[in-house]
């Protein structure tokens, strides 16, 4: 029996049709002719809209049979508690699909990967689904959100000025960048070697005072350091020749003179009431304010010390020559560390002025080289072993004349003198763009990822020398060739430091 496609409207009509039908017993195939019926308004159920009606095909109708039966579905819908505004597919094939449209804005919002508009068997499924892709995003954007500058950092700090805050003349300053002819006291006095002679400046007063002037004998003053919190009105200073004075600020007189002929001048630092002072030969004297006289002598030098610092408790002495050896002695055991095995070798491939103990690690010392060297080590000394190395390196290809661990946060500031040509082919591109933009200037470095935050270009030619306020805030840079002195304002104290530390002294000594 053939069969064709048989349209017909069924919202309206059916009982007509029915009644009409009834006496047939038998299928009826109809001919070649289309049927169309116009429904009566009256018959048309509320439920359907006369504007939309829908069109179905239907094939091989039987019109006895299946216009009698109700128009419901075989199977029954099952009721799913679940949200009514996300599409689910019930056991029925209903035919429901997705536009290119929705496919498009579910794109412009990231929810194609959700299946928000994708139907799903189960809600639960579809639930757990929406939960972990939630919470993966949600995880992503904790992770790859940047963390807020702090206003501790250098980069809060140094990096939104970008500028020195105070500016003065230096004529006649030692043109060695070995020499530390700058210091910062804890009475906020600013001291300055000019030559023979020794000044320093009050900056709450502003006062320049002229403290001593050394013989044509004794040589040029070489390097000058001032005393502790308990005595911050001791000046220490050092001549080309060897001669040691130590000078009272306060009331302008000399207390002592040691006199060491034939043994020139390195780098010195005080240590309560003890001076330790690196000479020529190698070797590191030290001596004993109160006892007016040398309490020891450390040999394991053979090159002139450059660098010279007490660790913060006072244990432990790191000192660094010319030929790049760095040393640690114990104050303590009144022995070296680094002299013991002759494998424990803490050494740069040129010469070492820049010390600098952590303040808030114990043990943590960084140091820096010297042409050709131009690198920074940082050394766990309390975990040294045979053939241990520096825990970080920082490669700058740059003279590195001064450290300074920050007081307040994890960074490390480094001042810089001139950069040297490196071959191409031994350092990368970017080593090499380093260098050349840490010449002359301040940089600072974050720890543990010694990543460069902040560089400042300081002077015109090499930064000789620097020395940091006790507050831990700003620094001061010598550059003995272009003849000034900077500060900077570097770091921020926090809010409930102690005033008397003097954590305001910078804005005192601003020019208006």
């Amino acid at each position: 029996m053939s069969s064709f496609v048989f349209p017909c409207y069924l919202q309206a009509g059916t009982n007509e049709i029915h009644s009409k039908y009834d006496s047939i017993t038998e299928p009826i195939t109809p001919t070649c002719a289309t049927i169309k019926r116009t429904p009566s308004r009256a018959s048309v159920s509320s439920t359907y809209s006369t504007r939309k009606r829908r069109r179905v095909s239907v094939a091989s109708l039987h019109l006895g049979q299946d216009l009698a039966r109700p128009l419901v579905p075989e199977t029954p819908i099952e009721e799913i508690n679940g949200d009514r505004f996300v599409t689910v597919r019930t056991s029925t094939s209903l035919p429901l699909n997705i536009t290119p449209r929705t496919n498009r804005i579910a794109k412009a919002f990231g929810l194609l990967d959700d299946r928000v508009l994708s139907p799903t068997n189960s809600p639960s499924l579809f639930s757990d689904r929406c939960f972990r892709s939630l919470l993966r995003r949600s995880a992503s954007e904790l992770f790859s959100t940047s963390r807020a500058t702090s206003l501790l950092s250098a980069k809060a700090n140094l990096g939104a000025r970008n500028h020195f805050v105070l500016a003065l003349d230096g004529p006649g300053m030692s043109t060695d960048l070995f020499a530390s002819p700058m210091a910062w006291s804890h009475a906020n006095c600013i001291g300055v070697a000019f030559k023979y002679d020794v000044y320093f400046q009050d900056l709450e007063s502003r006062a320049v005072v002229h403290l001593c002037r050394s013989s044509l004998s004794d040589g040029t003053v070489h390097s000058i350091d001032w005393g502790g919190k308990a005595k911050p009105y001791l000046l220490a200073l050092g001549t080309t020749f060897g001669d040691v004075r130590v000078m009272d600020a306060e009331k302008g007189m000399q207390l002592v003179d040691w006199v060491d002929d034939g043994h020139g001048m390195g780098g010195m630092h005080w240590n309560g009431d003890v001076l330790a002072v690196g000479r020529a030969g190698g070797n590191v004297t030290l001596f004993d304010i109160r006892m007016r006289a040398e309490i020891a002598n450390i040999m394991g030098h053979k090159r002139r010390v450059h660098g010279v610092k007490w660790s913060i408790d006072g244990h432990h002495l790191a000192t660094g020559d010319d030929s790049g050896i760095v040393h640690i002695w114990d104050h303590r055991a009144s022995n070296l560390l680094t002299n013991g095995d002759k494998n424990i070798r803490m050494k740069h491939k040129g010469p070492v002025k820049a010390l600098s103990w952590s303040p808030w690690q114990h043990g943590l010392l960084a140091s820096g080289g010297g042409s050709p060297d131009g690198a920074i080590h940082i050394w766990n000394t309390g975990k040294m072993a045979p053939s241990s190395g520096p825990v970080h390196t920082i490669p700058l290809q740059t003279t590195i004349t001064s450290l300074h661990w920050s007081l307040h946060c994890k960074e490390l500031l480094s001042t810089h003198g001139s950069s040297w040509a490196v071959p191409q082919s031994n350092v990368h591109p970017a080593a090499h763009a380093s260098a050349v933009g840490v010449e002359n200037s301040l940089a600072v470095h974050s720890y543990p990822s010694c990543q460069q935050i902040v560089t400042v270009k300081a002077h015109s030619a090499p930064v000789g020398h620097s020395c940091m306020a006790p507050d831990g805030c700003s620094v001061f840079t010598v550059s003995p060739k272009e003849e000034t002195i900077k500060m900077f304002r570097v770091w921020s104290a926090p809010d409930d430091k102690d005033k008397n530390e003097g954590s305001d002294m910078t804005f005192k000594s601003t020019i208006r």
